[in-house]
Parts: C-alpha cells; structure tokens; sequence
C-alpha cells in the first residue's frame, strides 16, 4: 500500500498480495488485523480486504472481491443481520485482550455487533454492488442505519465512529440515508473527539482519526485541532522513521505482541504519512 500511494506501485501488486490473507471459504484471516492472529477468516479481516480492495480500485468482478461477497453473504445472521465480528477459534490463537471472547463477552462489549463490523461491511457491499444492491442487502442497511442513529457512539477509540462514517461516505448509499447519517455522526464526532494534545499518546480519538484528509465530511468541525494533530504526529515520529500504536496488549501472549506491535507500525506510519500528505505537510 505504501508503494502504491507514494512510488506509483501497481494496484495489481496490493491484490496478489492480498491472496495471502485469502481463505477457500472466499473471506480473509491469517492476521490480516494484527491484533487477531487466528488463520481463519472473519467478517473483521474480510471488511479490512475489502477496504484495500475498494481503496486501489478492484473491480466489482474481481475474483477476491467476488469471493469475500459471497463469504459475507454465506455468514451474516438472518435472524440479527449482524455478522459475527471474529471467527469462533479466535480464543485459541494469540489475540489483543479487547477480541477475547468469554460467554458471549464479545457481542456485549460490542454492542451485539450491529456497528462493528456491520457498518463498514455494509459500505462495501454497496459500494461493489452490481447492478444494484439486493433486498437482503437494502434490510441489512436499514438495520444499521438506524443502530447508528440511536446506539451511543465514541466510545473507546472512537472506531464505531469511524465505522459508520465509512458507511455515510458511501457514495453508492441512497442519499436520504447518507444525509442523516452525516448530521448524526457530526453531533457524535463533536461531542466526543479528543481535543487535549496531552491525550493524544493514550488510546483516545484524535481529530485525525476522524477527519484524515481535507475532504473528510468532519473536517470543518474542529480546524484548529486538526493542525495540533499534524503537529503531533511530525513531533512524534521516531528515529527509525515510524510512529508507534498507543496500545499494548499487556500481558496477553508477549511473545506475540512485538510481531502484531511492527505490523501496527507499518499500518499506523502509512496513515500518518497519507494524513500528512493530504494536508500539504510533506515536501
């Protein structure tokens, strides 16, 4: 990803190695979020393939796109139109203590799962929907839609916020649906966006995180900060040329962590750097 934003890498480059990641069931594991490092696939790993996937420009017909839809269709939940965020194995595999599962623990903590993954899932089922979304698909928005408009938002680190906003960015969303969600997530975002610089190196929501680039929809809403947080981040890049995540997993699997710590590095340094790009702040 980082050739193919700054060195005129080929998309075709992003996608083979995407295969990596690639399951026969059609969705994506093997640690594709770091913090999970069970090989089986899940709706978590398949939304952050199909992100990448969206982000070089995979067409609709792409066999790993294909594939990954027919995955998300095979396993959401026809009776909660949620999918399951992590597969069942995921505790017997090294893990960050926030994915581990206990009785039910998971779907509690996140809000049985009608956010995180659905909203972004939802966002590329529209966004490679050919020609049109299916019905199934139309009820699993509404369901999400309406869970963002009425769930508590901004909890944590903020990433139910981003979630639903790469939903309300979806251009393929119809716009009645697009519009009520931008008003909602601009009152979320205001109310619950980091302000204090002193808190940026904790696990917090920054302004960054919420608006990465000047056409972000919540740019507007805090300038000033925003131009703190560049600040930061050019402060506080270390002498190897990366940034560092903000989070550790404790004493959970240590013998882990530092390879899911280095695959946070690369993850978090590229969207520093696309941030900063996008703000006229690398020369």
């Amino acid at each position: 990803m980082f050739r193919y934003h700054f060195e005129d890498g080929p998309a075709t480059a992003v996608w083979q190695e995407l295969a990596a990641f690639h399951n026969h069931d059609g969705g994506f594991g093997h640690a594709l979020e770091p913090d999970v490092r069970s090989p089986s696939s899940s709706a978590l790993a398949t939304g952050i393939a199909l992100r990448l996937l969206a982000e070089t420009g995979a067409p609709a017909d792409h066999p790993l796109v294909l594939e990954a839809l027919d995955y998300l269709t095979g396993t959401l939940d026809p009776l909660t139109l949620t999918w399951r965020v992590l597969p069942l194995d995921a505790n017997e595999y090294a893990h960050a203590p926030w994915w581990h599962d206990e009785d039910g623990s998971l779907a509690r903590t996140f809000d049985e799962f009608q956010i995180i993954p659905r909203a972004e899932l939802v966002a590329f089922l529209y966004h490679f929907a050919n020609p049109a979304p299916a019905q199934w698909l139309v009820k699993v928005k509404d369901a999400a839609v309406l869970a963002i408009k009425h769930l508590p938002l901004g909890g944590g680190g903020g990433d139910d916020i981003v979630y639903a906003l790469r939903l309300a960015q979806t251009k393929e969303l119809p716009p009645a649906d697009s519009e009520s969600l931008i008003r909602r997530m601009r009152e979320v975002a205001a109310a619950s966006v980091t302000r204090d610089p002193e808190q940026w190196a904790a696990y917090s929501i920054p302004p960054l995180k919420l608006a990465p680039s000047p056409s972000s929809l919540l740019t507007d809403l805090f300038p000033e900060e925003i131009e703190q947080n560049l600040d930061y981040l050019v402060g506080t890049q270390t002498d190897g040329g990366y940034w560092e995540p903000t989070w550790t997993w404790g004493d959970f699997y240590p013998d882990s962590w530092p390879k899911a710590r280095d695959e946070w590095r690369g993850e978090i340094t590229l969207h520093n750097l696309l941030s900063l790009q996008a703000y006229g702040r690398l020369t």
